[in-house]
C-alpha cells in the first residue's frame, strides 16, 4: 500500500498517540531532528505542509560544502564543523552525496588573491580533516588554464584545485525522513500547522489541515519544535512569549544551461568582484549557475526568478569565462529558495550575514530553530535534540546522539565497494532490461542499495497502466516513488524525487500529462483531481 494510501489511518491514529515530539517542518533541518530524536528513544511526530524538501531544502546549491568563503569572515568554527560533517553525510548516503572537483580560479583585481586563496584553502582542509587524495593544490596561470581552458582570456593568475561534495538536496531529505520513518516517526505531509494548543500556558499540541481532504486534526505532543525554516517566524507568532523577527529571508538563484553551452570541464567556485563568490557546476549533460543573494520579502510559496537574475549570472559567468556566450534565452530552467538568516542588529549585505543557526526558547516551552546550512542538519539536530533529551529524561529512556553512524535510506552500499563499484555490478542487471546505460546509471545513484526495490516494480508493472505511453523504466519509478518515497502529487515525482524538472526539462515536459493520468489511476483520484494537478502544472512550467 502507498504513503498516500495510508495517509487517512496515520492523521487517525496520531490523534490517539500523545508524542513525545512534534517536529513542525519536513525539510533537512526538521527532518534530521525526526530522526535524532526518534533513535534516542523519543516518540516523533513531523509534520509538512506541502511535500518534504519542499522548501529551501530544495534549491540549495546541492553541495555538502564546508563554506570556504566564511574564512573571509573568520567565522572558523562553522567552517570546521560543515566541513568534517561533508565526510560524514558521504559516509551515510554515498549514493547521493559525491566527491566533487572544484577548480578556484585566481583573478587579478579580485578579492580573493592568490596567497589567501591558499592560505585559506589550506587552513579549510586542515579544519575539515581533509584526506590526502582531496587535499588542495595550488595552481600556476598556464596549469589553471590547462585544467579549464575556457578560463582562456580572463585575466587569471593561477588557481587552487580542491574538493566538495555534491548531493541532491531534496533527495537527501526524503532519504532522511525515510530512515526516521523506519525507526518509528510518524512523517505526515501536506499536513500545515493552522493552531498552536496550549494547556496552562504550555505548549502541549498542534491543530493542523490535511490540505488533501481539508480536515482538520489535533495532534498532542510533550514538546514541539518549530523547524519551518522561512516559515519559523510565521508559526511563531502565535507564540506568547518567543522572538517573532528572528530572521532575515534572502533570495538565491540558480539557473541551468545545457552543457553544450557552458562545457566546463569541473565545477567551479570564482570571483565575481563585487565581494561575492559564484558556483557552476557540471550535472547530467547540464551547467547550472549560482547564487544570488537579495533581501526578500515576497511570497514565500516560490520566490521566482527576476530578470536582474538572470542578467547578473549570465555576466557572472561571462566576466570570468570570456569565451563563453551565455544569453538569457540559453536558461532551460531554474530554481529558487529562500534563506532564513538569523537577522542581525548591524546592517551587513546579505552575503556577510552568518550562517549560523540559533535555537530558540519560549517559556511556553517551544523550541524554535533557524539558521543553519544543509551541510550541518545532523548537527542542528543533535543540538536541539539534546535539549529535548534533558527536558524528557524522566519521561523516556533517552540514548546519546548515535546519528553519525546511522546509514540513511539507500546509501549501504559499502559492502560492494563503493559508488563506482556499486554501478558497475548493477549496471548490466539494468540494462539487460533494455535501460540505456545512461539513465541505468542515474536509477543506481537515485535509488543506491534500494535499487533492487526498483527492479522489483520493473517486473511488476500495474496492469492498469501497462499501456501508457510512458517508458517501461518510468512507470517502474513512478510506481517505486509512490510506494517507498512519500509521493502525493505529480510535483513531488517530477521537481523532488527526479530532479527532471531542472535537468530533463523537454523530457519532463513531453511525459507529465502521461505521469499524471497514471497517477490518477494508481492513487485512485477522480477526473477533477486529474485535471487541477494537470492545470496546476501547467502553471508551474510557464513561470
Amino acid at each position: 500500500m502507498s504513503y498516500y494510501q495510508q495517509r487517512q489511518a496515520l492523521l487517525e491514529n496520531a490523534t490517539h498517540t500523545e508524542f513525545g515530539l512534534i517536529v513542525i517542518g519536513g525539510g533537512i533541518t526538521g527532518s534530521g531532528i525526526a530522526l535524532d530524536a526518534q533513535t534516542r528513544g523519543i516518540p516523533t511526530l513531523l509534520i509538512e505542509m506541502n511535500d518534504l524538501a519542499s522548501g529551501t531544502s530544495s534549491r540549495s546549491t546541492k553541495l555538502i560544502h564546508g563554506g570556504l568563503r566564511y574564512l573571509k569572515q573568520l567565522e572558523f568554527g562553522l567552517v570546521q564543523e560543515t566541513g568534517r560533517e561533508r565526510a560524514v553525510v558521504h559516509h551515510l548516503a554515498p549514493h547521493i552525496t559525491v566527491p566533487e572537483p572544484m577548480l578556484l580560479p585566481i583573478i587579478k583585481g579580485g578579492s580573493m588573491p592568490q596567497w589567501m586563496a591558499s592560505l585559506g584553502t589550506w587552513i579549510y582542509d586542515l579544519l575539515a580533516g581533509v584526506k590526502k587524495s582531496e587535499s588542495r593544490q595550488v595552481l600556476d596561470k598556464a596549469a589553471t588554464l590547462e585544467q579549464e581552458p575556457l578560463l582562456a582570456g580572463a585575466r587569471v593568475t593561477g588557481g587552487i584545485h580542491y574538493y566538495e561534495y555534491r548531493t541532491d538536496d531534496a533527495r537527501l531529505t526524503m532519504a532522511v525522513a525515510h530512515t526516521a520513518q523506519t525507526q518509528g516517526a510518524v512523517i505526515l505531509t501536506y499536513a500545515k500547522v493552522i493552531e498552536l494548543i496550549y494547556e496552562a500556558q504550555t505548549i502541549v499540541g498542534v491543530k493542523v489541515l490535511d490540505t488533501l481532504s481539508n480536515k482538520e486534526y489535533t495532534f498532542k505532543g510533550i514538546e514541539v519544535v518549530n523547524a519551518s525554516g522561512p516559515w519559523v517566524d510565521g508559526i511563531d507568532a502565535q507564540d506568547a512569549d518567543i522572538r517573532k523577527d528572528k530572521l532575515l529571508l534572502t533570495k538565491g538563484v540558480h539557473v541551468v544551461v545545457d552543457y553544450a553551452k557552458f562545457p566546463i570541464k569541473q565545477a567551479a567556485y570564482f570571483d565575481v568582484g563585487d565581494g561575492r563568490m559564484v558556483f557552476a557546476i557540471p550535472r547530467e549533460g547540464k551547467t547550472y549557475i549560482g547564487t544570488t543573494d537579495t533581501k526578500y520579502t515576497g511570497s514565500f510559496e516560490e520566490p521566482g526568478i527576476e530578470e536582474s537574475d538572470k542578467k547578473y549570472l549570465i555576466e557572472c559567468v561571462t566576466l570570468v569565462f570570456p569565451t563563453v556566450q551565455l544569453k538569457e534565452e540559453d536558461i532551460e530552467s531554474y530554481w529558487s529558495g529562500l534563506r532564513p538568516l538569523i537577522r542581525q542588529k548591524d546592517s551587513k549585505s546579505p552575503s556577510a550575514i552568518s550562517r549560523k543557526d540559533e535555537i530558540f526558547t519560549s517559556k511556553t516551552g517551544l523550541l524554535s530553530i533557524a539558521g543553519g546550512k544543509l551541510t550541518g542538519y545532523r548537527k542542528m539536530a543533535e543540538r536541539i535534540t539534546d535539549i529535548l533529551a534533558e527536558r524528557l529524561k524522566d519521561t523516556y529512556d533517552i540514548d546519546s546522539c548515535t546519528t553519525e553512524k546511522h546509514m540513511l535510506y539507500g546509501g549501504d552500499i559499502a559492502k560492494h565497494g563503493g559508488l563506482k563499484a556499486f554501478i558497475a555490478l548493477k549496471l548490466p542487471e539494468l540494462t539487460s532490461e533494455g535501460i540505456d546505460a545512461l539513465t541505468a546509471t542515474r536509477l543506481i545513484r537515485l535509488y543506491g542499495s534500494n535499487i533492487e526495490h526498483y527492479v522489483a516494480e520493473l517486473h511488476q508493472i500495474d496492469e492498469r497502466i501497462a499501456l501508457h505511453n510512458l517508458p517501461k523504466w518510468l512507470k517502474a519509478q513512478l510506481q517505486y516513488t509512490i510506494k517507498h518515497e512519500f509521493v502525493c502529487k505529480p510535483e513531488d515525482f517530477i521537481i523532488r524525487r527526479t530532479a527532471d524538472f531542472y535537468f530533463r526539462r523537454n523530457e519532463a515536459e513531453g511525459y507529465y500529462k502521461e505521469l499524471i493520468s497514471c497517477m490518477q489511476i494508481l492513487l485512485s483520484w477522480t477526473d477533477q483531481q486529474r485535471i487541477a494537478y494537470t492545470d496546476a502544472f501547467q502553471l508551474l512550467l510557464k513561470k
